[in-house]
C-alpha cells in the first residue's frame, strides 16, 4: 500500500511582499536559488520536491539538476528584505530593471533569463529620481549609436498632414471661415480624394509600402463628403517604414557583434557583458543605495551558463 502523500499547507502571502525568500535545495542538499511561493508550488505541486521539516520556507528538490545553482556567498540565494534598496522605504515599492528594459528585452537568451539580479526593489520617490539619471545615458547612447530614442527609420507622409489638418478645420468651424479661406480648404481635401480615388486598391499608400501594416485599405471611391472629412481628419502622417529598428534593438545589435565562443561551445558578447557593467555601476553611482546588499556587486553573473 502506497505511503499516504503529505498535505502541503502553504502559508499565507503578504500582498506587499514582493520578496518571498523560498529557499531551493538541490537533491544534494545545496541551496541553489530563491523563489516565490508560487514557484515553489508549482515543484510541490508536479512532485518534484518536498518540503524541509526543519526548515521555514524551504523546499528540497528530488531529481538531479543540470547545475548547482548559484555559489553560497552569491548575492541570488541571500534573503531580500521587501523595502527600497535605495532608501528603505516601504511604501509605492517597484522592481526597477538596473539595465532597462528597452534594453534587455532584445539580448540573448543566456543574458535574458538573468534578468532577476539586476531586478531591484525601489520606492516610487527614489525610482524617478534617478530615471532622470538614467534616460540622460540613453540619450548619450542613442548619440553614439546614431539611433533616437524614439527609433529609427520613420516614414513621413506629408500629404496625409495636408489633407488632415484642413479637413479637421472644415468640421470644426466650417461656419466661422472666411468663404474664400473655407473654398481653399475644400480644394485641398478634393485633391486628396480624388487622388486616393485614382488609386481605390491603396497600393500607392506609404503606409502599405513602408511597413507590415494590415489593416484594410480604404476604398474611397464609396466615401460621401461628410465621410471623407471624418476618414482625412482620422490620417497619420508618421509611420514605421519597413526598415524601422527600435532604438534598444539596434544599441544590442551592434553590441552584439563581437562575439567569442569558448572551448566548450558557449557563446559570448564581451561587448555586452561591458554594457551590463555599465548600466549596474551607472545605477550605484546615482541612486546610491544605502540598503542593497554588499552581494550585489558590478562584476555578478550575467550569463545562464
Amino acid at each position: 500500500m502506497p505511503a499516504q502523500k503529505k498535505t502541503v499547507v502553504m502559508p499565507s502571502r503578504k500582498a506587499k511582499n514582493i520578496y518571498e525568500n523560498w529557499k531551493v535545495y538541490s537533491k544534494h542538499g545545496k541551496l541553489m536559488f530563491r523563489c516565490n511561493q508560487r514557484k515553489a508550488q508549482w515543484y510541490l505541486t508536479r512532485e518534484l520536491a518536498a518540503v524541509k521539516d526543519n526548515e521555514e520556507r524551504s523546499i528540497q528538490l528530488n531529481f538531479d539538476t543540470k547545475g548547482e545553482g548559484h555559489a553560497e556567498d552569491d548575492y541570488m540565494v541571500e534573503d531580500r528584505s521587501n523595502f527600497c534598496v535605495i532608501c528603505a522605504s516601504t511604501d509605492g515599492l517597484t522592481l526597477h530593471h538596473v539595465v532597462p528594459y528597452v534594453y534587455r528585452q532584445w539580448f540573448p537568451l543566456t543574458i535574458k533569463s538573468k534578468s532577476s539580479r539586476d531586478l531591484l526593489l525601489v520606492c516610487k520617490q527614489c525610482h524617478d529620481q534617478y530615471e532622470r539619471h538614467a534616460t540622460s545615458l540613453k540619450k548619450s547612447l542613442a548619440t553614439k549609436y546614431e539611433l533616437p530614442l524614439e527609433g529609427k527609420g520613420w516614414v513621413r507622409v506629408p500629404e496625409n498632414r495636408t489633407a488632415r489638418k484642413a479637413a479637421s478645420a472644415l468640421l470644426r468651424a466650417a461656419d466661422k471661415i472666411p468663404v474664400e479661406r473655407k473654398k481653399e480648404l475644400e480644394n485641398t481635401v478634393h485633391s486628396f480624394w480624388e487622388q486616393k480615388k485614382q488609386d481605390p486598391t491603396q497600393t500607392n499608400d506609404k503606409r502599405k509600402e513602408n511597413s507590415n501594416d494590415s489593416t484594410e485599405p480604404t476604398d474611397w471611391r464609396s466615401l460621401d463628403w461628410d465621410q471623407v472629412l471624418q476618414k482625412c481628419c482620422e490620417l497619420e502622417d508618421l509611420f514605421q517604414g519597413s526598415n524601422f529598428i527600435e532604438h534598444g534593438q539596434g544599441v544590442v545589435q551592434h553590441l552584439m557583434v563581437n562575439k567569442s565562443v569558448d572551448d566548450n561551445g558557449k557563446e559570448g558578447w564581451p561587448d555586452l557583458e561591458s554594457f551590463v557593467k555599465q548600466w549596474r555601476q551607472h545605477f550605484l553611482d546615482h541612486s546610491k543605495p544605502q540598503h542593497l546588499s554588499d552581494r550585489w556587486t558590478v562584476g555578478g553573473e550575467i550569463y545562464t551558463h
